[in-house]
């Protein structure tokens, strides 16, 4: 192996101090071992490439994270419903490495920047925010995933999170940023011995240090000598631009956290923008392209993505700048609407507002950070942090699929799946993905995030003000967005939420809106779309109540692309903005709503701006006696999975040859050996959606729904059935010229971790309860129910002490004890040691140990250990381990496999 290969995957530096190789080091060792082999492009290093380069810690700089498995020692298995290994454990966060649609849309990516740019470095923007660690020790290089490996495929990382500083700080730090409401915003008494002011101070001369590693793609110092950004124009670091200490301590929101660890406090990890760091998404590589040719360390050259904020530059998403134009984002925050309100959801802020991402998902509860017992009960044991409770790594947003599908790949998961397994544990020589690789995948907590995404999209939204008049057909109802963003927000490919409208005359349906085809896995009427099935008689598409963004592209000549790497504007954009949506500076941060390809400010009044809320008018058929209106969520659509598997397959048909970049030919996954470990996505991510369209994420999710029911029992006789508008109520009939419910429907969905209900608009509803639960296996300690599925509780070790049993644990009958010897049995237990004396162990038996020692009375030390050796089956007066005192009968000692100091509760 080459030096620069050693020195990568160790996360140091190489002899030079600069790493070099990269794609020139891994083609150079690729030539050697398949000469015939070779790229048509020219490779050039991902830490020299302008088109990827944008602020902030870099590859080259030798950081290593810590494995998130070492923090799992202390923040994971004492209480599923409060400690953060749990829930990051399940989040896309921990699994963006392990993402399917990741690697597939990875290695479009990569395609497209060879087309574009002529050479594939674009897909070094997918990494640097999917595998941190890796990418931040320079195993983006090549930017194919192949030198990705162990920890690296923990996605979004611990260490990663918790040793970023602000780039901001002195700004921060002087009130500038957010405030100097140090009691009220940042939750800071001052009342305790660790004040958090004389922290802040320190973390902004600790950060001050760690800016000085910071550079420009031309060499100069990112960082003027009044520790303020070199460029003025740069106010915000989004787009994946980490800006990681050197220093390993761990930074947390806390300045009286107490940790067998370093520690160091940062109103950073409680503050807005650290969110950004990911959440608003650029393309660098489109913005720098007229520098292609630009060297490194030129001392001259200031490249676009330096000089200004992500936000300003070909946006791909935009979540974060939603959240910055909401009401939410604005100093000081706003109080939530619907299940959001101040009344019934806490926040750490005085009154309950929501101020930042976290106040939502990372929301807060009573409990410790980790298991140690001196470890704070937050908030009630904290005086510097009355308002501060323990910060639930949530980390959830709407995505069901992943998560239950990477969960179905385990085959110990209640959910396992031969077939998904087959399909993404090819291995790593056939998808790069290597599910096995780092902490691996929990399926309890992969299928408790699946179904807390599922209870974020019922929060989301509700349909409100519905009406519908039969004499006309005239239809309108409002969509209130809940959530601090677009409504639907975040990766726009393949991403939708949309209106489904059905009107009934009696059973009979007179029309339907939007219908979905659930075996085709689509909308119906869907123009462009082949797999889209035909609409019927009586059915209609609307494209104004389908939510979603298309990007367009130039470059392809595309009005609707997939193409991310190559998308050069928006042609639809009509997703609901959040309550206070300043749309006249949405512009400025490529926010603003599209329509028909042209920027449409106007798609929303200025009424539905300040409420966050879509009003719909829609005329239907005349002569319906019931209207239901339904909200869907789906992550993923047919036509991105088509588009992927066609892409890579190299039947796209969207890209010209010869290239953009001047390459013969643009499909080249199916033959260039750059893509060798991932030419397999594209049958792959097809069959995938394939077999588990019907999985909720890939079929639509229902978030929310109104009903809606005229009188019909007028002059009708008793017992005509009728719908009295309630889902709470089945067999409806009329009686004395009214509609009269009949009896409830059986709610119950046979889950002892939800707590099950009917709502008369929504039908029945489940919460997730954090009760006791049981999972049959009598090797596990006490399980307990978290997010409304039975998390196993920890290993039981069954150990009696003597030598002479094999001691194991059935699931079915717990610890089961097997002599080894055939004839007499080991000598009894001594008694256990009492205030003196010592007691003897009894004498060897025949078939079963002998009798215990009496019960000691007289202080003294324990007996003496049994014979390891040689079992000691006949020897007489052997002791075992400490008897059971006074009955003299063999201890049982069922050793939980607990390591933490305190044990699992309900929250």
């Amino acid at each position: 192996m080459i030096r620069s290969q050693v020195m990568r995957q160790q996360g140091g530096r190489g002899d030079s101090g600069r790493r070099r190789g990269g794609l020139g080091g891994a083609l150079a060792l690729s030539l050697a071992i398949a000469p015939a082999a070779a790229w048509a492009w020219t490779p050039l290093a991902v830490e020299d490439d302008p088109l990827v380069r944008m602020p902030g810690t870099q590859p080259d700089q030798g950081l290593i994270l810590e494995a998130s498995a070492s923090c799992m020692d202390c923040h994971a298995d004492f209480d599923p419903n409060i400690e953060s290994g749990f829930t990051w454990r399940g989040s896309m966060m921990a699994q963006a490495g392990r993402d399917p649609f990741f690697w597939a849309a990875m290695t479009v990516a990569a395609q497209d920047s060879i087309w574009a740019f002529g050479r594939p470095n674009a897909a070094d923007l997918c990494e640097r925010c999917h595998m941190i660690g890796g990418w931040l020790g320079g195993r983006s290089d090549p930017p194919n995933g192949s030198m990705m490996a162990g920890r690296d495929f923990d996605g979004v990382q611990c260490d990663g999170c918790h040793r970023m500083f602000d780039p901001f700080f002195s700004a921060t730090a002087a009130g500038l940023r957010e405030g100097d409401d140090w009691s009220g915003y940042w939750g800071e008494s001052g009342m305790s011995s660790t004040p958090s002011q004389a922290a802040a101070a320190l973390a902004q001369t600790r950060d001050a240090t760690e800016a000085q590693a910071i550079t420009l793609f031309n060499g100069a110092p990112a960082y003027d000598a009044q520790n303020q950004p070199a460029l003025p124009g740069y106010t915000e670091n989004a787009s994946g631009q980490y800006h990681v200490a050197a220093d390993i301590r761990k930074r947390g929101p806390y300045a009286d956290a107490v940790s067998p660890h370093s520690t160091g406090y940062s109103r950073y990890h409680k503050s807005k923008f650290f969110c950004s760091t990911c959440h608003d998404v650029s393309n660098s590589a489109l913005a720098n392209r007229a520098f292609t040719a630009t060297t490194p360390g030129d001392g001259a050259t200031v490249l676009p993505s330096e000089e200004q904020s992500a936000f300003a530059y070909h946006g791909v998403e935009r979540t974060f700048s939603e959240f910055m134009l909401s009401d939410y984002g604005q100093p000081g925050g706003a109080p939530g609407i619907g299940p959001y309100e101040p009344s019934s959801f806490v926040t750490s802020r005085p009154g309950n507002v929501i101020a930042t991402c976290q106040d939502c998902h990372m929301p807060q509860r009573t409990g410790p950070g980790c298991d140690e017992f001196d470890a704070r009960i937050r908030p009630t044991e904290s005086v510097e942090h009355p308002l501060g409770g323990q910060g639930i790594h949530d980390l959830t947003g709407g995505n069901a699929f992943i998560p239950w599908i990477l969960a179905s790949t385990v085959p110990t998961s209640p959910n396992y799946d031969p077939e998904n397994a087959s399909l993404l544990r090819q291995g790593p020589n056939a998808l790069t993905l290597d599910l096995d690789a780092g902490l691996g995948l929990d399926p309890h907590a992969l299928l408790a995030a699946s179904n807390r995404a599922v209870m974020q999209l019922k929060r989301a939204a509700a349909i409100e003000q519905l009406a519908y008049d039969p004499a006309t057909g005239a239809l309108s109802f409002r969509i209130q967005n809940h959530t601090g963003h677009k409504l639907i927000t975040g990766y726009p490919e393949g991403r939708r939420m949309f209106v489904g409208v059905r009107l009934y005359q009696g059973a009979n349906l007179l029309h339907e809106v939007n219908p979905y085809d659930g075996a085709a896995g689509t909308l119906k009427g869907l123009a462009g779309s082949p797999g889209s099935p035909a609409l019927g008689a009586a059915e209609s598409h609307d494209d104004a109540l389908v939510y979603e963004a298309h990007s367009s592209s130039n470059l392809t000549g595309q009005d609707h692309t997939f193409h991310f790497v190559l998308a050069t504007g928006m042609h639809k954009d009509n997703r609901i903005p959040p309550r206070g949506f300043r749309v006249a500076e949405a512009a400025a941060r490529q926010a603003e709503p599209h329509w028909a390809g042209a920027a449409a400010p106007s798609h929303f009044t200025a009424a539905e701006y300040a409420g966050g809320h879509d009003d719909v008018s829609i005329t239907l058929p005349q002569g319906g006696d019931r209207v239901v209106v339904a909200l869907y969520y789906q992550t993923t659509s047919r036509e991105y999975m088509e588009f992927l598997r066609d892409q890579i397959n190299g039947n796209g048909g969207t890209l010209a040859s010869p290239t953009l970049s001047g390459e013969p030919q643009a499909y080249v996954a199916q033959t260039d050996p750059f893509f060798a470990k991932l030419r397999l996505w594209g049958d792959t991510i097809w069959n995938l959606w394939l077999h588990n369209k019907q999985v909720p994420g890939a079929a639509p999710v229902l978030m929310t729904q109104a009903l809606l029911a005229m009188p019909t029992c007028q002059g009708q006789p008793n017992g005509t059935p009728c719908e009295d508008g309630n889902l709470c109520t089945t067999g409806d009939t009329c009686v004395n010229g009214a509609c009269v419910g009949g009896g409830m429907p059986d709610c119950n969905d046979q889950n002892p971790c939800t707590d099950d209900a009917c709502d008369p608009q929504l039908g029945c509803v489940v919460e997730h309860n954090t009760q006791p639960c049981e999972d049959g296996d009598l090797c596990h300690g006490p399980e307990v129910c978290a997010f409304g599925v039975c998390v196993t509780g920890p290993q039981i070790y069954c150990y009696d002490g003597d030598p002479c049993t094999d001691d194991t644990c059935d699931p079915a009958i717990g610890c089961a004890l097997t002599n080894i010897c055939g004839e007499g049995g080991a000598g009894g237990a001594g008694g256990a040691p009492g205030t003196g004396g010592m007691s003897a162990g009894g004498a060897g038996g025949t078939s079963d140990g002998g009798a215990g020692g009496s019960t000691s009375t007289a202080g003294g030390s324990a007996p003496a250990a049994p014979d390891e050796g040689g079992c000691g089956c006949s020897t007489p007066g052997t002791g075992g381990a400490a008897g059971a005192a006074g009955g003299g009968a063999l201890a049982l000692l069922a050793l939980l496999g607990l390591r933490s100091r305190r044990t699992r509760r309900p929250a």
